[in-house]
């Protein structure tokens, strides 16, 4: 019995990985469960025993990622603009570091297509197991700095929001999908300096 349930944790963990891979090269949407499924010589039936559909597939490999790393985490304790930035490059080091994580975060933002309905679902199936998602945390701290009077700029807490994650999200797609040879990091920093530095109170 322990080797059974040895062998299915490594065939799920396999069907994940193909799941992945495939979502990553075809996208989300023209991905089916046989593409999955031959990828690595396995059923479709198989692949159904271990996930109902491929919403399934999707929430088990965005909770899979979540859990490998908790995306802005420093954010919640976040007391100044410097901890803001902090959180940013801690994050941005993690995907420099592990290969998984930056391939998940590279079909996230441009190999899929999140529609409301898609949203919906996996919110459901998400809803129990994560508290909340590292822009909605990003605003929250925001809206915390402005509070404590540490920033100070006519643009509105969503208007801050979308240029550090336009910046963050940008500067990986950049170096990702198109093979830009830039250091990552130092043009993050750069980039969150040229922001953050506008926006803090002197």
């Amino acid at each position: 019995m322990r080797r059974t349930k040895e062998e299915a944790l490594a065939t799920r963990k396999a069907i994940l990985k193909a799941a992945l891979k495939c979502f990553s090269k075809q996208g989300y949407a023209l991905t089916t469960i046989t593409d999955i499924a031959k990828r690595i010589k396995f059923s479709k039936g198989a692949v159904f025993w271990h996930f109902k559909s491929k919403e399934d597939l999707l929430a088990e490999l965005i909770l899979q990622e979540c859990q490998t790393y908790d995306p802005l985490k420093k954010l919640d304790d976040a007391q100044t603009v410097a901890d803001l930035k902090a959180a940013f490059m801690d994050w941005a080091e993690v995907l420099l570091k592990n290969r998984e994580l930056r391939q998940f975060m590279t079909f996230a933002v441009s190999r899929i297509e999140w529609s409301e309905t898609l949203k919906k679902t996996l919110a459901g199936k998400l809803r129990s197991v994560l508290t909340g998602d590292p822009w909605t945390r990003l605003l929250h701290c925001l809206q915390r700095l402005r509070a404590a009077e540490l920033i100070e700029t006519p643009l509105s807490d969503e208007q801050l929001l979308v240029l550090l994650r336009v910046t963050f999200m940008g500067t990986h797609r950049e170096v990702w999908l198109n093979h830009s040879e830039i250091d990552i990091l130092s043009t993050i920093e750069a980039g969150l300096d040229m922001i953050l530095n506008q926006i803090e109170r002197k």
